[in-house]
């Protein structure tokens, strides 16, 4: 007799998404490593040139984004159940900001590309600037331009900053303003792309699905690639228990990093 009961139990094929995520990640991988159209560096370095320089695969995104269709409705459908299982996971990254946040579309790390701020308080110059790989802290007096601070870093790190001792030897008022001018170069600032505009007007937002989203394209084309590239140091780095949910979440990934990179054949 046919064993066409147990056929019907293995009808169920049970697709492991965190694999297929990573196949098409690496697929990924290869595009901008070696197609020779992204600068060659780090994976955050090349993720970052891809977010922030026109190319062929956030354009693509823009594309899908903004035209209607089969390819483009459904692209868009997997975006709002990205951000929706998102929303019902809560997997968390350390990738950008040294501590556990949480994924999602209403905070999403942007690179600050402000490379100097300088300001003058009473009477005294703040500057915090970027150059040649350093992060420079200074104050001057406005009177004379004689040097009251000065600090150099390799990178932001405002622990660093305040625990030296010349640091320490400043008035409040002083500490107070060096602090507020070395911030604005922060290496990552939280963007949402998410419409936080009540009653917004339809000009005003993008629908997708059930979701309104801030009208700009390439931003919200930004914040996919962002999002998709957390997600990937998350799974290779085994921050969060397999589960259901994170399941989901890999699931709609995985649909929306497809359609953007069969494209780049």
């Amino acid at each position: 007799m046919s064993g066409y009961k147990d056929w019907i139990d293995q009808a169920d094929v049970k697709i492991d998404y965190y694999s297929a995520f990573m196949k098409a990640w690496i697929a990924f991988n290869a595009w901008y490593n070696f197609s020779g159209e992204i600068p060659p560096g780090t994976d955050k370095q090349c993720i970052e040139h891809i977010v922030g320089q026109s190319n062929r695969f956030k354009n693509y995104i823009i594309n899908l984004l903004s035209n209607s269709g089969t390819e483009s409705d459904a692209f868009k459908s997997s975006l709002a159940k990205l951000h929706e299982s998102l929303l019902s996971s809560s997997i968390t990254s350390q990738e950008y900001f040294g501590f556990s946040q949480i994924i999602s579309f209403a905070e999403v790390p942007i690179k600050n590309t402000n490379n100097m701020h300088r300001f003058d308080y009473y009477n005294h110059h703040y500057e915090c600037k970027r150059e040649h790989g350093k992060l420079i802290t200074r104050i001057t007096k406005k009177l004379d331009c004689s040097e009251v601070f000065r600090y150099e870093q390799l990178g932001f790190d405002e622990d660093d900053l305040t625990q030296q001792s010349s640091y320490q030897a400043l008035t409040v008022t002083q500490k107070e303003a060096t602090l507020r001018c070395y911030k604005t170069l922060v290496p990552y600032r939280k963007k949402n792309i998410l419409s936080t505009t009540p009653n917004a007007r339809e000009n005003e937002i993008v629908k997708i699905g059930n979701y309104e989203f801030i009208n700009d394209y390439e931003e919200i084309s930004k914040a996919i690639i962002t999002v998709l590239y957390m997600l990937r140091c998350c799974l290779t780095h085994g921050d969060f228990s397999p589960d259901i949910l994170s399941q989901t979440v890999y699931r709609y990934a995985y649909e929306v990093l497809l359609p953007p990179l069969k494209k780049l054949k």
